[in-house]
């Protein structure tokens, strides 16, 4: 009886704040909390969902796994409320009609259309779900998501999946820039508990912006932080290093022209990372920032030394008796 009360008061604090709940101000969010939840529920990212938009308040969640859906059913069906992995469950509390259907051990499908007196706007945003759903993809490389909308006249699906993580992202941005980069540097591993991406290129016949992306677990670090700083530092002291054993005394290695053509897309997870900013923004993790930089710096090092004709265009840059190279 106890149970039921405490489920029934959680549920008027979710149907009276429900933004806050499904963290944002539209479906998108939802749908978002939805995904990740259900990863984190049954411990996989080996999952397939299909999300169906079949009309305006009119939504289908399919969920497929030859791991385990069991986890995600006993969070529908269960009185407790452990306030982790929720999102199955404000769905339930912020629907007019919420209908499960368990097709079979390995598909479960949960159609619904949201309560209007909750939620006043249930016209979902297509890009934005596509924006956020190709995220998703990128970060939990073992994902499967088809999104289908029914709603115009043209039908639009579209299906994510990436294998390679981060690395889909770094050569977009690669694609994105003039010409193609000499230095081209990846790493793909643990370090303890913490699993790294770290994708390093440079320009050399050209310096545009630095483009810097970042991202800790499925947070977007558009503030950088702790990641960012660690393959920074690490491939500064590489510079550093390899002037020194080289002999190189001309060079003066500055972190200004360090950044000039610079692309760097990294990602970690793990857990129990601090971050800071209202929305999570930046990376505030001292161990993170220990590792990339280890992991950068050897990573760099390794490439100087092996590749002499790349590392000279490069490090160009750094002559101080160039003219030239005082411009970049």
């Amino acid at each position: 009886m106890e149970n039921i009360r405490e489920v029934s008061v959680f549920q008027d604090h979710v149907r009276k704040r429900p933004y806050l709940y499904i963290g944002g101000k539209d479906i998108t969010s939802l749908f978002k909390g939805l995904i990740l939840d259900c990863i984190k529920l049954c411990g996989t990212d080996e999952i397939l969902f299909k999300i169906r938009i079949i009309e305006i308040n009119s939504f289908a969640f399919e969920i497929t796994s030859n791991i385990t859906i069991a986890p995600i059913i006993h969070k529908l069906n269960s009185s407790e409320n452990n306030y982790e992995a929720n999102h199955p469950i404000f769905l339930k509390f912020i629907s007019e009609k919420f209908e499960v259907i368990n097709r079979e051990n390995s598909t479960l499908e949960i159609n619904f259309s949201l309560d209007k007196a909750v939620i006043l706007n249930t016209d979902i945003d297509y890009l934005k779900l596509y924006e956020a759903v190709f995220q998703i993809a990128c970060l939990n490389r073992g994902v499967e998501i088809i999104t289908i909308d029914k709603r115009q006249k043209y039908l639009n699906q579209n299906y994510f999946h990436y294998p390679q993580g981060i690395f889909y992202l770094f050569e977009r941005a690669i694609d994105a820039t003039l010409g193609h980069p000499e230095i081209k540097m990846t790493y793909d591993g643990k370090i303890g508990a913490n699993h790294y991406q770290i994708a390093l290129a440079c320009r050399t016949d050209w310096f545009p912006e630095p483009n810097i992306i970042s991202y800790a677990n499925d947070n977007h670090n558009i503030n950088g932080g702790s990641l960012v700083d660690g393959v920074l530092e690490g491939f500064l002291e590489a510079c550093k290093k390899y002037v020194d054993i080289h002999k190189l005394t001309n060079y003066k290695i500055s972190e200004e022209k360090l950044m000039n053509g610079l692309i760097v897309v990294c990602a970690v997870r793990g857990e129990n990372f601090i971050y800071g900013g209202s929305f999570r923004e930046t990376l505030q993790d001292d161990l993170v920032k220990e590792q990339s930089k280890v992991i950068m710096a050897d990573l760099a090092f390794d490439f100087f030394e092996n590749n002499k004709e790349k590392v000279d265009k490069f490090f160009f840059r750094f002559d101080s008796t160039q003219f030239m190279s005082g411009m970049f």
